[in-house]
């Protein structure tokens, strides 16, 4: 584990995990039930923190030699791969006419 190509694969692993907790918490929000929806995404969101805190906490402690390429792929690969789901759930890659185009 502090072999930096296996740090790094754990990182994106990790933030990869994390970005599917994300959707899923984000999936139970629903407009009948919009309440319990919000405080779930939140205890998932700091549950997250945690996660992602005790993770960095855990490497840097019982691994330092890996730490460096570990924090980096967890933070960037959380980091790169929420920005993916930002613009897919935008829809800013979605085919849309022009405004002056004609139809």
């Amino acid at each position: 584990m502090s072999n930096p190509f296996v740090a790094v694969v754990l990182g994106l692993l990790l933030a990869t995990a994390l970005l599917f907790v994300s959707r899923a918490s984000f999936k139970r929000i629903q407009p009948d039930a919009a309440m319990e929806g919000m405080v779930i995404a939140a205890i998932s969101l700091f549950a997250r923190l945690v996660v992602m805190t005790g993770a960095l906490w855990a490497y840097k402690h019982f691994i330092p030699s890996g730490f460096k390429p570990f924090a980096l792929s967890l933070a960037g690969g959380f980091l790169v791969l929420y920005g993916v789901e930002l613009v897919r759930y935008a829809g800013v890659l979605k085919r849309r006419p022009h405004v002056g185009a004609r139809q």
